[in-house]
């Protein structure tokens, strides 16, 4: 059994002393929530509460004490709430949005987060090899870090419409690996020696695998994507010890900062490209179903709508 979505009317918050209240533009649809929903994953907080983390507004109003802030600048906010019209939070977790970044970029700001986080976790340097597993909206955000740390990627999907953007986005290579050989691909890229670092993006423990084959001695594998918790990995364990080899899981951004270093990158990389959908709020149920589909881009929720 997963967790039930109800909409329901609220008044207005007020914000207090040093909290906003943002109006939201959009939220975006994670598929960890829709894992929750379906009870696949256990859920972040105890019901009832707000969901959606994804998600950037404007500021409409604060409260006593607030300096700094204007009212109508755009931000993204760390913390849930964004499945709804206005959001009171404090203002230590405002993310103020870069000038020249459109405001749908602004729901990017939390994957993004949680993306570098898996990147620095295992930093590429000039010209080194990296894989990226898995080619959704946190897959092609990895895969984009990467490379302006100075890798060169190789992409994988099942996906067509998937590997054509991550291409587009400057991958060196796409792969499906239900048709082509991604262990000749990673021969051919990294002369043999197999890829610097892997991020496993897909959730997938298949995937896992083929990331644990595809590094070289020494290398580091990194897990993004969220496995159901059922899932398990069949590790050769003396060619995991032999080969040196680190696995490493990274879960969520890990605060505030790493919020403001992504928004920061974000007018070097392509993120509304990635929005396929936009539902309204009474419409999160097939927006949920849609995105449990698996091959969609990013699916927004606009309040508004």
């Amino acid at each position: 059994g997963g967790s039930s979505l109800e909409l329901q009317s609220c008044p207005i918050p007020e914000p207090g002393p040093d909290e906003v209240r943002v109006r939201v533009h959009a939220c975006g649809v994670c598929m960890t929530e829709v894992h929750q929903h379906e009870g696949l994953v256990p859920p972040s907080a105890p019901a009832p509460f707000v969901w959606g983390h994804e998600w950037c507004g404007t500021v409409e109003a604060f409260g006593p004490g607030v300096a700094g802030v204007a009212v109508g600048a755009p931000v993204s906010v760390s913390g849930r709430g964004g499945f709804s019209e206005y959001v009171v939070v404090p203002t230590s977790s405002l993310v103020p949005l870069p000038p020249d970044v459109p405001l749908d970029a602004g729901i990017f700001v939390e994957p993004l987060a949680c993306c570098l986080a898996s990147v620095e976790a295992a930093l590429p340097t000039d010209g080194e090899t990296a894989l990226v597993t898995g080619a959704g909206p946190m897959g092609q955000m990895v895969a984009q870090l990467a490379r302006l740390f100075g890798a060169r990627t190789i992409v994988t999907d099942l996906d067509p419409e998937r590997l054509i953007l991550a291409k587009e986005l400057g991958a060196e290579a796409t792969v499906n690996p239900t048709r082509e050989s991604l262990a000749d691909t990673v021969e051919t890229l990294t002369g043999g020696l197999g890829v610097d670092v892997a991020w496993e993006s897909a959730g997938h423990p298949a995937a896992l695998e083929s990331c644990l084959e595809a590094v070289r001695p020494g290398g580091t594998v990194v897990m993004v994507g969220v496995n159901s918790t059922e899932a398990h990995l069949a590790l050769p364990l003396y060619r995991f010890h032999r080969r040196q080899l680190r696995l490493i899981g990274v879960y969520g951004s890990g605060g505030v900062e790493t919020f403001h270093r992504a928004a920061a990158l974000m007018p070097r990389l392509e993120l509304t490209r990635m929005i396929a959908h936009r539902f309204g709020l009474a419409d999160l149920e097939e927006a949920f179903s849609l995105a449990r589909s698996g091959r969609q881009g990013k699916i927004l929720i606009e309040p508004w709508r």
